[in-house]
Order: structure tokens, then sequence, then C-alpha cells
């Protein structure tokens, strides 16, 4: 079996839009791909998809479907930074094995922060057009990837219109930009205080939380998320992973199994909750899932794994 690795948050036929390019010293037998949505599940076309490793580089787009896939890569960490216009860029990463493939990527983008405040920021004409105006300069910066003067300029608009969680948003979104985890998750954070109902911020929270390893926090978070909200099953197998990792199988099954119920089409679930019930100890829902797998996926990466899986529960 496989080692199972944490796949980080907040995490992908047709002809691809851009060759990645590489240095030839990073080039490899792993490949990585997915797909690009929104958080309603549509797909985002030309998302500029880009990999990083130490010098190594490799970038491409979406296509019309939001489908990406980049060949060739060397094994190991490898840092993927996900961006489209109007959207709030994603970092996360994953470990690439040469010898075996990740399931596809479901990576899910949110909309940028507003170009004005929100509904209810009482202010005079001439503060909505100052605030307006570094917002949508921020917003400029940000696509540029240029976080701190993004932030500098959302910060110019919060000292007009304070605590407006729209532009908190931006902040934080900057800090995850920068790598900096925990002035995002501080960022993140004081928005849930001033919109504790807010369940977008709960999710992206939660999520960020769980990558930091904060996972009793993550979970607790989650489960206090009313049933039916969250909408991203990457969601709910990110938990599971973790908690596989630190071998609570029968905790992770059950995370699982909630990414199921959000998209019972997807064969990955089924593959991970097999793992899980294996590892529970659990071989008959091990075995129906390893073949609601082949069912769904009968040529997938994990297909000859699961079969010789199989072989073993009879």
């Amino acid at each position: 079996m496989r080692i199972i690795r944490a796949l980080a948050w907040l995490v992908i036929v047709a002809t691809l839009a851009a060759s990645p390019l590489i240095a030839q010293e990073w080039r490899g037998k792993a490949r990585i791909d997915g797909f690009v949505k929104d958080k309603d599940g549509q797909p985002i076309a030309d998302a500029t998809v880009e990999l990083t490793k130490g010098q190594g580089k490799a970038s491409t787009k979406t296509n019309k479907k939001g489908y990406w896939a980049i060949l060739g890569l060397a094994g190991g960490q490898w840092n993927i930074d996900i961006s489209a216009t109007g959207f709030e860029t994603r970092r996360t990463s994953v470990n690439l094995e040469e010898t075996s493939r990740l399931p596809s990527m479901d990576i899910r983008l949110e909309k940028a922060a507003p170009a004005a405040p929100q509904p209810g920021a009482a202010t005079p004409d001439k503060t909505g057009e100052e605030v307006r105006a570094e917002v949508e300069e921020g917003n400029r910066l940000l696509g540029e990837k240029k976080y701190a003067e993004a932030r500098a300029q959302y910060e110019k608009a919060l000292a007009l219109v304070p605590d407006n969680t729209a532009l908190l948003r931006g902040v934080a979104q900057t800090y995850h930009g920068e790598g900096n985890e925990d002035k995002a998750v501080e960022t993140l954070r004081k928005i849930q205080q001033l919109e504790p109902d807010n369940t977008d911020n709960q999710v992206l929270l939660a999520s960020m939380l769980l990558q930091q390893g904060k996972l009793d926090e993550g979970r607790k978070m989650l489960d206090a998320i009313p049933a039916g909200t969250i909408k991203d099953p990457a969601v709910y197998t990110n938990v599971g992973i973790l908690l596989m990792n630190k071998k609570e199988y029968e905790q992770a099954a059950t995370y699982f199994g909630k990414a199921i119920e959000i998209d019972p089409t997807q064969a990955d679930g089924y593959y991970y909750r097999g793992l899980a019930n294996l590892g529970a100890k659990k071989n008959p829902e091990a075995k129906a899932d390893f073949k609601k797998y082949l069912e769904i996926k009968p040529d997938g990466a994990e297909a000859k794994e699961v079969k010789d899986l199989l072989q073993t529960l009879k």
C-alpha cells in the first residue's frame, strides 16, 4: 500500500493551453493534474497553475473545462499557486512520487475581495470613492502577486471603514499569498468574531487550521457548520487524509464518507475510504469501497493497486 500524504488546502481531455517549462534538473517521471473550479463547482478556464520546487518551475493554464496537467516532474514536494482573474490566488503543496500517481486535484477558488465596501457601510460619498479607489488598486496589485503593496492599499481603505470584512478577507489573502499562514489565520479569526455566521469564512479558517496541523480545532469548526453548507468534497477529503496519517482510521473513514455524500461520482473518495476501512480492519466495508472505485474508474491510476487489495480480501 502506498504511503498517503496530506494534501494542503484551502487542493486538478483536452490539449493543454500551454506547455510547462521545467529546468532540466527537475525533470522526472511524476505527473499531476486536476480541475480548477469556483466554489459552486463551475470550471474556471484560463487559470494559471504554477509549480515550484527550489529553482525548478513549471506552469500551465486550464482549458475550458478547468482541467490542467503537468508531466515530467521530479519526485518530492512541489509548491502550487493557482490564480485566475477575479479570484483569490490559492497556494498549496503536494508530495509527488515517480512510482505512483496522485488522484486528480479538485481545487476551488474564492472570488476576490469586492471593489467596494459591503452593503451597510454608512460612509459619505467622498469616503466611498476613496475606499473604492484603494480597493481597486489593492485588487490589481493582488492579481500581480504584489502582496505587501496590495495589503497596504486594503489597510488604507480599512482606516476609512474599520472592520469591513470584505477588506479583511483581502488582507488575509495577501498574507496567504506570502506564505504567512499565522497572520492569515489571525485575520480570518477577526472576521469570525465580526461575522460568526459567515460559513464561507468558517470553511476557509477551518481549512487553514487543518493545514497548520491544528487538527482538533479545525475539525471542531468544520463539524459546527450546518449540514449541506460545504460543497467542496476536498475539504473533507483533506481532513480524512490528515487523520489517516495519524492512524485514526475510523474517524478518517467518516470524513471520506462526508466527501462521498457531496459528490458520490468521485472515485477517489471510495479509494481513500477503502484504505481507511482497511486500516480499521473493516474488511467487508473496504471491499465494497474498492469495488465501487473500480465501477466508477476501472482504468484509474489506483486501479491496479485496488485490484491487488481486493485479491488479498478474498
